[in-house]
């Protein structure tokens, strides 16, 4: 099933719209009108709800020229990202977000958005912390793919 956020040509605000308020503005597009924030967190519960049911559903968010550090590895291009997405050593979790916090990125109107919360492994008694990182740029059509994507684990 292609959802607005997931189909290149669909716009990412008339996704979140219904969801979220837009900042009251006549210039620029749509997606550069809606709220930083709320655009932040609706990607967020967009991408994790979606990693947590089906992780290949994830490739549409991302491009050839995207980039995925995964515990200090660099994967590059949609494909090679989903294909290491895919291949985690688990088939089931559950994603608990703590924190969510957003930047205006540069001119051409990219966010960069900061995620830190658990995650539980099915089977498995304590849940991981992790951070991840999001540079979402916007395309043509007025939605945003991730241009980089940065996960670590968090041990304590």
């Amino acid at each position: 099933m292609c959802s607005q956020l997931f189909c290149p040509s669909a716009s990412l605000s008339s996704y979140l719209s219904p969801l979220y308020r837009l900042v009251r503005s006549s210039r620029g597009s749509e997606a550069e009108r809606m709220d930083p924030d709320a655009l932040a967190k609706a990607f967020v519960e967009h991408y994790y709800s979606t990693f947590d049911a089906n992780r290949a559903g994830l490739a549409n968010l991302y491009q050839e020229g995207s980039m995925l550090t995964f515990e200090g590895q660099k994967i590059q291009g949609s494909q090679s990202i989903v294909a290491k997405l895919t291949s985690l050593p688990f088939q089931q979790c559950q994603h608990s977000i703590t924190t969510v916090d957003c930047q205006p990125s540069g001119p051409a109107g990219g966010m960069l958005v900061f995620v830190s919360g658990n995650l539980q492994l099915a089977g498995e008694q304590h849940a991981l912390k992790f951070s991840q990182m999001f540079h979402l740029m916007p395309t043509p059509q007025g939605s945003f793919y991730v241009f980089n994507d940065i996960f670590r684990l968090n041990y304590a």
